[in-house]
C-alpha cells in the first residue's frame, strides 16, 4: 500500500518545490527590479497535457507548469529552476515593458537574474500526454516533420505537402 501513495507524495512534494520556488524567484525579480513590487506573486497552475514546459498567462497573472513533466526525473531537473524563471521572466518583461513573447526585454530579464534566454527545453517528450507524433520526411534541403493527420493524408494519396523553403514535394 505505501509503494502506491509514494509515487503520488513524490508529485505532491515537487509541486511544493516548484511553488517555493516561483515565490522566491519572484521575489529575486522584485529586488532587481523594485517597479514589480506593485505587482503580485502569480497564481502558480498545473496542466495535464503537451509538450510545453510551462506557461506564462498575463491577463490572468499566472505560471502554469506541466504535471507529467514534473514527475518525470528529467523533467523536474527542467523545471526547476530553468522553466520557473523562463515563465516568470515573461510576468516581468509584461510588468516592466509590456511586451509578450521572447523578445529582447525578455531576454534582458533572463540575463539580469543570471540565466540563459532559452525558447525551449531539450526533454525527450516522448510518452507524455497529449504529444503528437511527428513524421519524419524530406525535401532537397533537408528533413522536415509533419503531423500524423499529414503522414495520413500523404500515405492515402489525398494530399502532397511541399517545403515551406524549397517548394519541393516531400518524401517519406
Amino acid at each position: 500500500m505505501a509503494q502506491d501513495t509514494q509515487p503520488r507524495a513524490d508529485l505532491e512534494l515537487r509541486q511544493q518545490q516548484v511553488e517555493q520556488a516561483t515565490t522566491e524567484w519572484w521575489q529575486e525579480l522584485n529586488a532587481l527590479y523594485p517597479r514589480l513590487q506593485h505587482s503580485p506573486l502569480p497564481r502558480t497552475e498545473w496542466f495535464e497535457r503537451g509538450s510545453r514546459a510551462g506557461i506564462a498567462d498575463v491577463r490572468h497573472w499566472l505560471v502554469a507548469f506541466n504535471r507529467p513533466m514534473l514527475e518525470r526525473d528529467d523533467g523536474f531537473a527542467i523545471i526547476l529552476p530553468n522553466t520557473v524563471v523562463h515563465e516568470l521572466c515573461h510576468l516581468a518583461a509584461y510588468a516592466l515593458h509590456g511586451t509578450c513573447g521572447h523578445d529582447p526585454a525578455w531576454r534582458s530579464v533572463m540575463e539580469a537574474v543570471g540565466f540563459t534566454p532559452k525558447r525551449t527545453h531539450d526533454l525527450d517528450i516522448t510518452g507524455l500526454p497529449g504529444v503528437q507524433r511527428r513524421w519524419r520526411y524530406r525535401c532537397s534541403c533537408g528533413d522536415v516533420y509533419v503531423s500524423t493527420t499529414r503522414h495520413n493524408r500523404i500515405q492515402q494519396g489525398k494530399a502532397i505537402y511541399r517545403c515551406t523553403r524549397c517548394n519541393d514535394p516531400l518524401t517519406h
